[in-house]
């Protein structure tokens, strides 16, 4: 991966040194154009549910969050975020999570990025936690970028409370608008060892201002 990474861009270097050296003299210099500000805050709404191990499609619990971020100049972001869970049975519980994270552009459209979390777990019992991270990004055109892979470790900071997982999912994102954009995700969901207990869906409507 190394060498066909250094390759990528080895050619790359070579290819636009080429085209430089065909482009006319210009004797004036072009007027510069005005960059526009970027937006560097963001609010997403989601609603999701989560399916019985096995039977994808058997709901078992409904799912809502809502996650503001604010993105800093060289990839930082900081940010906070709510999501509340009610099962079958009635059962509410709600997490409340600050975040910090750090993105990247790697190469071609893709960038990784990787974020950790600090919350209060409030059910039958009230506990804190953590969580970490990662995700990995494809931008294939300018309304749609491939949410490839994302990762989830969660746990408490008191083992006994018995919050420990891993979530592994894939989605999309298309974009309405400069300032509008939906996503689509499924994940799912492990215990401690790594063994499956369910799948998940979600749909967030994002906001960017």
């Amino acid at each position: 991966m190394k060498n066909t990474l250094l390759a990528t861009v080895a050619s790359f270097a070579i290819a636009t040194a080429a085209m430089a050296t065909d482009l006319p003299k210009k004797t004036t210099p072009a007027a510069p154009v005005a960059a526009s500000a970027a937006s560097v805050d963001s609010l997403s709404i989601s609603y999701g549910q989560d399916f019985v191990l096995g039977e994808f499609g058997t709901k078992d619990k409904d799912t809502f969050g809502a996650t503001y971020t604010h993105k800093f100049d060289g990839g930082l972001s900081a940010g906070a975020a709510i999501s509340t869970s009610q099962s079958e049975g009635a059962l509410l519980k709600q997490n409340i999570e600050a975040q910090a994270g750090y993105s990247v552009p790697v190469f071609a459209g893709l960038s990784v990025g990787g974020k950790i979390g600090v919350g209060q777990r409030f059910s039958t019992t009230n506990f804190p936690y953590y969580a970490m991270y990662s995700s990995a990004d494809y931008k294939a055109t300018d309304d749609i970028t491939i949410n490839a892979i994302g990762y989830r470790y969660r746990n408490a900071f008191d083992t006994t409370n018995d919050y420990e997982s891993h979530q592994l999912s894939t989605g999309v994102t298309y974009a309405l608008t400069k300032t509008y954009s939906v996503t689509a995700k499924v994940a799912r969901n492990f215990d401690a060892n790594f063994e499956e207990t369910g799948d998940a869906a979600t749909l967030a409507f994002n906001i960017k201002f």
